[in-house]
């Protein structure tokens, strides 16, 4: 009896919190703000290493399932798709993308394709695709 009432309290915690943030984003929407999208939601991993923090804009995009390394930073109106991952000493700069699923593994200030590994920096103005990316 115990274990149900605990996971009922859970449930209905989670419940109470999704709730909560949906009713934010419509206030914002009401409000004119048309951001619907947190900056970097709680679900967002960021992971710490050698005392390197990663840096996530305000104003940024990211999904919840992405995930941030180490001195990775991602700059303003960037986007990471989900599932991409990050690893520092990365940047994602303003206005870049990266796409679903990708991998990145060097400065991306254009923009890259969906499963995309980058393994060389992505120049401003260009899109890369494949494993490794390449510009296309």
């Amino acid at each position: 009896m115990a274990a149900l009432a605990t996971h009922v309290r859970h449930a209905v915690g989670k419940a109470l919190r999704e709730t909560g943030s949906a009713m934010e984003r419509a206030g914002m929407a009401l409000g004119g703000d048309q951001s619907f999208w947190d900056h970097a939601s709680r679900h967002t991993t960021t992971v710490s290493f050698a005392d390197a923090q990663p840096c996530i804009a305000p104003d940024s995009c990211v999904a919840p399932s992405a995930t941030i390394y180490g001195a990775a930073s991602v700059g303003a109106k960037a986007t990471v798709g989900a599932g991409a991952v990050v690893f520092g000493p990365s940047v994602v700069g303003d206005g870049a993308v990266v796409g679903a699923n990708s991998v990145v593994h060097a400065d991306v200030l254009g923009s890259c394709a969906d499963g995309a590994v980058v393994v060389s920096p992505i120049p401003a103005g260009e899109h890369w695709a494949g494993r490794p990316a390449k510009k296309v």
